[in-house]
């Protein structure tokens, strides 16, 4: 039986197995910790093979697991950190997503501002988005039928599109950088993961997250993983693509640095000042400029006390959206 969602109140889904699928190599999103692209002269096709689908995640602690939901790109391109879905192209590129919900509701794909009023996939079926890339700058994609539901169990990922004029810039005239990271932000209520995969209805009312992620990992991982770490040089402009996919706001402040919000949204900040920490709001995509002017290892996290706890503890200590940034 197909479980009933109302957006505003409750909603039930129940498990589902994971799809396995075969794993080939195409796109490339990071690499060594970058997000990486190199420019192109001309316009081209990007295909990505994605499907909607439950999975068990195991947190950081190694024995606590979560029943969560996810985009996985079947061709076994990941995202930065331990997402495994992702898009990255260049203005003016064909953007073309074959999707499969092997969810236990329906699902509508949404990309906020470029893709949007797509009709609802059925369980178990198919189809194809077929669309330009858009202006360059961060991207946040999800599920839309039931947006912060959705969202909360981790149905959404990063799109990253490049300027087309050939530089390693935000978008055409605006800041260049050495290099740059993507870094997408998202909470879990354990309480609400549970219910969701039991089929026990949920009320979002409730919904108090006790684990929190950056790239889909937590305190110390992000400070091993090479994708979430962020590693500079002396000299260097660093850009660093904040994206809120989860549903409280993170004042992300940065330890031994000024940095440069340098548009929200795709729009550009008209007054660029420096600060040491950043507000990015739910469904936010914030870019900034960090200029790397002293060498060390220097703490990232958000202000927001709980998110750098593990289910409200420190322990040893493990969890929370904590980063390192390290210069050498």
């Amino acid at each position: 039986m197909k479980n009933n969602i109302n957006k505003n109140s409750e909603f039930s889904v129940t498990r589902r197995n994971i799809l396995k699928a075969g794993v080939a190599s195409s796109a490339l999103f990071s690499l060594a910790g970058l997000t990486v692209f190199s420019p192109r002269a001309n316009a081209a096709t990007v295909i990505y093979n994605f499907v909607a689908e439950t999975y068990t995640k195991t947190l950081v602690d190694g024995s606590t697991t979560i029943d969560a939901w996810r985009f996985r790109d079947t061709d076994g391109n990941t995202g930065p950190g331990d997402l495994l879905a992702s898009i990255i192209a260049q203005e003016g590129d064909t953007i073309i997503i074959n999707l499969t919900n092997n969810l236990d509701t329906d699902i509508k794909f949404d990309i906020p501002g470029v893709l949007e009023g797509q009709p609802s996939l059925s369980t178990g079926s198919s189809t194809t988005f077929n669309f330009n890339a858009p202006s360059a700058g961060s991207y946040l994609f999800r599920e839309n039928i039931v947006e912060e539901y959705s969202q909360a169990l981790g149905l959404m990922g990063p799109m990253v599109i490049m300027p087309n004029n050939g530089t390693q810039s935000l978008y055409a005239g605006g800041p260049t950088f050495d290099q740059q990271y993507t870094l997408l932000i998202n909470d879990f209520d354990d309480r609400m993961n549970a219910d969701v995969a039991s089929g026990v209805s949920y009320n979002l009312d409730n919904f108090e997250p006790n684990y929190y992620f950056v790239n889909g990992l937590s305190y110390p991982d992000t400070s091993t993983d090479p994708d979430t770490k962020v590693s500079m040089l002396l000299g260097e402009d660093v850009a660093i693509r904040f994206i809120n996919g989860g549903l409280l706001t993170h004042s992300m402040h940065f330890h031994g640095y000024h940095v440069r919000v340098v548009s929200r949204n795709r729009i550009p900040e008209t007054d660029i000042i420096d600060k040491d920490t950043v507000v990015i709001n739910p469904g936010e995509c914030v870019d900034i400029i960090l200029p790397v002017v002293q060498v060390g290892k220097f703490p990232l996290h958000t202000h927001y006390i709980p998110a750098v706890t593990f289910n409200g503890a420190y322990v040893n200590p493990v969890g929370g959206a904590l980063l390192i940034l390290e210069a050498s």
